[in-house]
């Protein structure tokens, strides 16, 4: 609708130009209408500006139009007012979108809870539950409030909240928290916090909070026009001061406003733009272009951002002359018909390998501990060292030793036993992404510093931060707490951005002065409060990203230099006579082809 819009005002223009209507309508009310039909929106934001009292690229324009409306010059503040409105609508192509990050977060909001009052177990609505009640939360369902389990056992996957990438196992005595999954097991919760008071609630406070808080950036014409209209209307008063001809103080004015201020930025965002979309980078704002390349600091999570964001087998422990494949494949047995959470990784190696797994009998799940099956009447365990120990079977002592310093690497090493004998163990962790070490490496050898976010256990945290060369970590983080930290750093004058991918990460995602969200392995409400999403597993499109930023900002910087070089030879050939407010006119216009060219190298 905006472009057809403005296509019917470029035609009216180009009407106008042509001389026709003024056979059938008196000399210039075809262009006053133009002038009406361009200037109000315009007049508009200059007022908004004004009343901010700041001086924006609006501001510059109305004061061209109002100068060329002053000399009689209708049709030219007309066209002034068209190129206005055509920046304008360039920048809608990369202009933010209403964000739908706090819907996102309502809707992972548990609606119903089962729970247990007197007696009787009763499905009420999630915002009917009262601190002291009793939810029972089965497997795979998601759990409706913050508590402590009192009863049973479960995994629950707590990356929405968290962050950690691995299911923790849940006992009595243990916290709970809203909008986690229990992937196994039974839980009984009884209710610590409820409504806006749990944890869930928080974060979608906090992303509220972040959203209006956050402090506006002004645009490079906005900055550029603040400090140039003043010259302008300076050499204007020194025009009329010396010459006492107001025609010349006037074609200072029309000549030093060209559409080129309008024009500087969105031209080469939206080539800039286009060039980052084919790379799987989504720019939400073209100011946000502008500043990441300014960008000091730079914060990153690490479930999903700096790894992969789910368990794979990172090792196998052989004993006692038994294979790779084999322990693979035993263990693989247990898991291939249940719902372990750690099942997944073990089926992916599996497959991996080759291997067909043989039918066995009866299979068990014990939460918190592993998982045990029988084939041709012999017991197969998988499980932790609690597991082996109950089921009386010994562990050797290579054994224990590489599943102990395993954990102490934030790994999960769990054993492999055949009736009473172990045969080895696997270990299972979230892997480091490929290209991560390089894009860490890359960030610090341009000057940015890397600080790493996480709600993960500082054991995994430390260790994911060797891999990739981050040496300053922030492990087990609530998400306020992330977002306190990025406050921090704002307030020590850094320009920070923040990458992350899940629900967590949104609040400082939204706090951050630059949110880039890893949108392909991304949550959609982490993607929804972020600036800038990556729409791939690349991190590298991080560094692409930022050198898009920094060759756009130059020519920008180009752009308003050349701008600014054209006025002050129109200004100085005005304030001579050389060009009468007619041409002056004309002329504030001849630049915009310059940056037309010089904008549409961004695109290669």
């Amino acid at each position: 609708m905006k472009f057809l819009y403005l296509s019917a005002v470029g035609i009216g223009i180009l009407v106008s130009w042509s001389g026709i209507p003024h056979q059938f309508v008196p000399l210039n009310l075809d262009a006053i209408v133009l002038v009406i039909i361009t200037g109000i929106p315009i007049l508009k934001s200059t007022f908004q500006a004004l009343r901010a009292k700041s001086i924006t690229a609006e501001v510059a324009m109305a004061t061209g139009m109002a100068a060329s409306i002053g000399i009689g010059q209708f049709l030219s503040a007309a066209v002034i007012g068209f190129f206005m409105l055509i920046a304008e609508y360039i920048d809608e192509f990369t202009k933010d979108k209403a964000r739908a990050a706090i819907e996102g977060l309502i809707k992972i909001s548990p609606r119903r809870a089962l729970v247990r009052r007197n007696g009787r177990e009763i499905e009420i609505d999630a915002n009917e539950v009262a601190l002291g009640d009793v939810v029972i939360v089965r497997t795979g369902e998601r759990i409706p409030v913050d508590g402590a389990v009192i009863a049973g056992l479960g995994s629950v996957n707590q990356a929405p909240i968290t962050g950690e990438s691995i299911p923790v196992e849940k006992k009595t005595g243990d916290n709970v928290f809203a909008g986690t999954i229990n992937q196994l097991g039974t839980l009984e919760v009884a209710v610590t916090k409820v409504g806006k008071d749990t944890t869930l609630s928080r974060i979608i406070q906090l992303v509220e909070e972040a959203e209006a808080a956050k402090a506006p950036i002004q645009k490079v014409a906005d900055r550029f026009s603040s400090k140039f209209l003043p010259l302008v209307f300076i050499a204007a008063a020194l025009t009329f001061l010396f010459t006492r001809n107001i025609k010349y103080a006037i074609s200072v004015v029309v000549v030093a406003c060209p559409c080129a201020i309008a024009l500087a930025t969105p031209l080469a965002v939206v080539a800039s733009a286009g060039k980052a979309a084919k790379k799987g980078i989504v720019i939400k704002g073209g100011i946000y272009l502008e500043e990441l390349g300014k960008v000091d600091t730079m914060v990153i999570d690490k479930t999903g951002t700096l790894t992969v964001g789910e368990p794979r087998v990172v090792h196998i422990k052989t004993f006692d002359q038994h294979s790779d494949k084999e322990i693979v494949t035993l263990a693989a047995m247990t898991e291939a018909h249940c719902e372990h959470p750690l099942a997944g990784a073990i089926l992916s190696k599996a497959k991996e390998y080759g291997i067909d797994l043989p039918e066995h009998g009866a299979c068990s799940v014990i939460p918190g501990r592993g998982v045990t099956a029988t084939y041709k009447n012999q017991t197969i365990t998988f499980g932790n060292k609690e597991l082996l120990r109950e089921r009386n079977i010994a562990i050797p002592s290579e054994i224990e030793r590489y599943m102990e310093d395993e954990e102490k690497q934030g790994r999960t090493a769990m054993a492999v036993a055949h009736d009473s004998d172990v045969c080895g163990a696997i270990s299972v962790a979230d892997i480091v992404k490929g290209r991560a070490k390089q894009t860490i490496g890359e960030l610090k050898e341009s000057g940015v510093d890397v600080i790493m976010l996480t709600g993960d256990n500082p054991h995994i945290a430390n260790a994911i931060a060797r891999q990739v060369g981050i040496t300053e970590v922030f492990a087990e983080l609530l998400p306020e707490q992330k977002v306190e930290k990025v406050k921090e750093l704002v307030k020590e004058g850094r320009k920070v951005a923040m990458i992350g991918d899940g629900v967590n990460d949104a609040p400082a995602l939204a706090e951050a002065q630059i949110g880039i969200a890893m949108g392909a392995a991304g949550s959609d409400i982490a993607i929804e409060a972020s600036d800038i999403a990556l729409m791939t597993d690349d991190l590298t499109r991080i560094i692409d990203a930022i050198k898009i930023s920094k060759r756009t900002f130059s020519v920008i910087r180009q752009n308003l230099v050349s701008s600014a070089i054209f006025n002050i030879v129109g200004m100085s050939l005005a304030s001579a006579g050389v060009l009468n407010p007619l041409m002056a006119a004309l002329a504030h216009s001849l630049p915009d082809f310059i940056l037309f060219i010089n904008s549409s190298r961004l695109i290669r």
